[in-house]
């Protein structure tokens, strides 16, 4: 090509450049950008939480790791058993209770839930927390104190207390004449302060550890679900 003349820009060398500098651009050996990768540390964190939760909390209750008797890894005790008043009235009863985190003075130490069956087969979900005293490395022998209550917006509302002490394998149970607060003389749910108190009414029991799938064999007449 004569000295000075430029290229033209539809000229075969022109394409050829445009070619060539498009190919080096796309290829595979070519630099790239590289962002920085951003990850999730959620996962972690929560990870971190639960594992720091149950730190303390087997710092502050480590009884919680043997429960009824028995080493309890999950830190959850669960039983079944039955009730007896002194009207005649039985009652089946599953209680499932964890460690809980107290704040404050006086309060709680456990928590959970449980399922009482009345003598007419009427079953009542309710919520459980409760205090067990002057202990540190084993539950057995201490003092209890359980609070049920029934869940919100249940009627009719149930409210009573259960004390007594875990003894080996068995939870050892006495209302305190509490019951009769809820429930009538023949054991029908009759409602949190409503009507008559059967005079000098008390109920006893025993639970032993159990899965919840036993708590029908505990009930006297066919299960028949309360809300």
């Amino acid at each position: 090509m004569p000295e000075g003349q430029s290229h033209m820009p539809g000229s075969p060398n022109n394409q050829l450049d445009e070619f060539l500098r498009a190919a080096k651009a796309t290829s595979p050996n070519a630099p790239q950008a590289v962002g920085k990768k951003r990850g999730c540390g959620c996962i972690g964190s929560i990870g971190g939480a639960i594992l720091f939760t149950l730190l303390v909390t087997l710092l502050v209750n480590p009884w919680s790791l043997h429960m009824g008797g028995r080493w309890t890894p999950a830190l959850t005790w669960h039983g079944v058993g039955q009730l007896k008043s002194s009207t005649g009235a039985t009652y089946g009863v599953f209680i499932q209770v964890s460690p809980h985190l107290q704040r404050g003075r006086g309060a709680s130490n456990l928590d959970g839930r449980a399922k009482l069956c009345t003598p007419q087969g009427e079953i009542y979900s309710m919520r459980v927390n409760g205090y067990l005293q002057r202990t540190w490395l084993d539950a057995d022998e201490k003092p209890i104190t359980f609070h049920l209550r029934s869940l919100k917006d249940a009627q009719p509302k149930l409210n009573f207390d259960l004390l007594g002490a875990w003894h080996e394998q068995e939870l050892v149970l006495d209302d305190k004449g509490t019951m009769a607060m809820s429930f009538s003389a023949d054991g029908n749910a009759k409602g949190y302060l409503q009507g008559k108190n059967a005079p000098k009414e008390n109920t006893t029991g025993r639970l032993r550890y159990a899965p919840e799938n036993e708590f029908s064999t505990v009930c006297g007449e066919k299960p028949k679900n309360s809300f």
